[in-house]
């Protein structure tokens, strides 16, 4: 019996969906990009996801999950229309996930869940020719943010991988961040 099969079918259906929702919800808060955008985020989610499903050295956990998430694509479309519930959905599927695998595992997932996020932002970069002020105000944001990650001891992204990442991606990974109890910067 694997850990998936103590769980409810709804919530073992709502942990495998959340690796392509979290992904989906973050490329879904930038329209900006139009439909380039979209095409190449859910190429990098397609291909982040099979990517984790094949990961040997990593977390069974995550891997067993990403690889439901990849065996169940079929049901992908029908996950796109609940990203409405995506943060109340992580906050869940951590207390459950906490309650059947240790906490390593647990915190391996939550991880997991954020970079997927994180890397479907930056696929695009929705925010490409910029004026001197809008550009000025993204570098005291990203100083901002520096210094944040100063104080937490979290690692920074670099200036050009900051602006990969549009202001309503960022607002949604760290939305998604908060339901993990996780930090985003």
């Amino acid at each position: 019996m694997n850990f998936l099969d103590q769980l409810a079918p709804d919530n073992r259906e709502m942990i495998v969906s959340l690796p392509y929702r979290v992904g989906l919800r973050v490329s879904q808060s930038d329209d900006t990009g139009g439909s380039d955008s979209d095409e190449q985020e859910m190429r990098a989610l397609a291909s982040l996801l099979s990517g984790y499903a094949q990961e040997v050295f990593g977390s069974e956990t995550v891997q067993y999950i990403i690889s439901e998430t990849i065996s169940n694509r079929a049901k992908w479309p029908e996950w796109s229309g609940k990203l409405d519930t995506v943060e109340q959905d992580c906050h869940l599927a951590i207390d459950l996930l906490s309650e059947i695998v240790d906490f390593k595992e647990v915190s391996a997932f939550k991880q997991h869940l954020l970079e997927i996020g994180e890397s479907v932002a930056m696929a695009f970069r929705e925010q490409e020719n910029l004026g001197l002020l809008a550009r000025w105000k993204l570098y005291l944001d990203y100083k901002k943010d520096l210094k944040l990650a100063a104080q937490k001891k979290i690692p920074v992204k670099s200036w050009d991988q900051f602006l990969n990442i549009s202001q309503h991606e960022r607002q949604a990974l760290r939305s998604i961040a908060g339901a993990l109890n996780m930090t985003y910067i």
